[in-house]
């Protein structure tokens, strides 16, 4: 049996995907210390007797790695009699330092982004046969490549292990269902690494990329996201509210009012539709492009533009009428993926459609894949619902069983965030059955 040590464990994604098939490992040390983290953890595995009373599950990675006081690191002898013997050392290290909506600072955040090298001490004192670690796919952007990317594949490599310094980003909606994919859109960066010395190793032949390009992508579109549903049994607290249902209701009428049956793929920037440009200082060149798009839009339907501005969205129920104009800046930006499902005047529905309300507008697309979740209430809703979709849906789109919130009161806003920075379940065993029961060929 493949024993796995489950570090920056989370609500237990590797977890769940180790102690399952194809591994049917067995954990014998986690480490998390988000205390709701935490607590759904032990509810999943330790109290429901999963896991022994005297099972090490250690809240901060740096006792571990660290002297009593924190300041020096503990010698590998020492470490190696704390942390139990194991063949597969999995996590997803802190993405925060490389994460595009973070200041990217990668290995020079102290706290966070050196946790790496805290992971490669445990590597150098127990020598696993297999090493798996998960993060966002920015760890191989342009900012990140050579400082960060290349000293994890080089620091690996003078461990002893083999590992291919081509990135393998997968997402889940490229697997079919029957490897664990699921409708999400959720690009993870996985870094899959076999001890060298190990008999039976065969010479490096491809990577996970070419085994997955070898049994076949799943096509994206053949999801349907309401399979993923489970009927009306959401509360109040995820129905769309009023002002919310207001926006959407101006967007409806506006996309059914345009008489042409193509509406266009640029922004929609409601305050930007009007005769003349007027670009500001420094405008970038992007910036530009859409002002004049919506500029042309406009001269093109003119007419039914103004009278859709005039329009009383209240419904009279206010003290004083809410025009388009009135709508949060953000409310009145309009984002059209839509194209190909909806392509004629006649099919256009936003009801039909998964919608985003973003910092930077309102997106809608099919209802086939969701985009990712993300660790902030920003949640797909689901237009023929009119509701947003429920953390038990959310943990289906990540893997999870649905029940993995019961019997525990942490609240829907730091469920969401947890699947938001969940490792999706189906891509750690489609990863771990490639390195570990398939030929484990990692091409360096």
């Amino acid at each position: 049996m493949i024993r796995f040590v489950d570090l920056f464990a989370g609500i237990g994604g590797f977890h769940h995907a180790l102690s399952d098939g194809p591994i049917n490992g067995q954990c014998v040390m986690a480490v998390e210390i988000d205390e709701k983290c935490r607590t759904v953890y032990e509810n999943t595995f330790l109290n429901k007797s999963i896991l022994s009373d005297t099972f090490p599950f250690i809240g901060d990675l740096r006792t571990l790695t660290r002297d009593e006081e924190g300041k020096r690191d503990r010698p590998l002898k020492e470490l190696d009699q704390l942390v139990p013997d194991h063949d597969l050392l999995c996590g997803g290290f802190p993405c925060q330092p490389f994460s595009k909506s973070g200041k990217q600072q990668g290995t020079l955040d102290e706290t966070r982004g050196t946790l790496f090298f805290d992971i490669m001490r445990i590597i150098k004192a127990k020598q696993p046969k297999y090493v798996m670690l998960e993060n966002v796919p920015n760890l191989v952007g342009p900012n990140h490549f050579e400082d960060t990317w290349m000293v994890i594949v080089e620091k690996l490599r003078a461990a002893g292990y083999l590992v291919s310094s081509t990135p393998a980003i997968l997402s889940p909606h490229f697997l079919s269902p029957s490897m664990g994919g699921t409708p999400q859109v959720r690009n993870r960066l996985f870094i899959l690494a076999t001890r060298k010395d190990q008999p039976g190793i065969p010479q490096p032949k491809r990577t996970v990329r070419d085994y997955l390009d070898e049994v076949g992508r799943f096509d994206p579109t053949a999801w349907n996201i309401e399979n993923y549903l489970m009927g009306e049994t959401a509360d109040s607290t995820h129905k769309l509210r009023e002002e919310e249902l207001m926006w959407l209701n101006a967007w409806q009428y506006f996309i059914k009012m345009i008489p042409s049956d193509e509406l266009p793929g640029f922004p929609i920037w409601e305050e930007s539709l009007k005769p003349r440009v007027s670009l500001p200082d420094n405008c970038p060149e992007w910036k530009a492009e859409f002002l004049f798009s919506n500029r042309n839009f406009y001269l093109a339907h003119r007419k039914v533009i103004d009278d859709w501005r005039k329009i009383d969205w209240s419904n009279g129920k206010g003290p004083s009428p809410i025009t388009i104009s009135d709508f949060p800046t953000s409310r009145r930006k309009f984002e059209w993926q839509a194209r190909r499902a909806q392509p004629t005047r006649s099919d256009r529905d936003l009801f039909k459609l998964l919608i985003q309300l973003r910092p930077s507008g309102i997106r809608v697309k099919p209802a086939n894949y969701a985009p990712a979740l993300v660790a902030i209430n920003q949640t797909s809703i689901v237009g023929s619902k009119k509701r947003r979709i429920t953390p038990q849906e959310a943990a289906l789109l990540q893997g999870f069983p649905p029940t993995i919130f019961d019997d525990v009161e942490i609240g829907s806003q730091a469920m969401y965030k947890q699947l938001g920075n969940a490792v999706p379940v189906g891509l750690v065993k489609f990863c771990a059955d490639w390195l570990i029961n398939r030929d484990g060929n990692i091409s360096q």
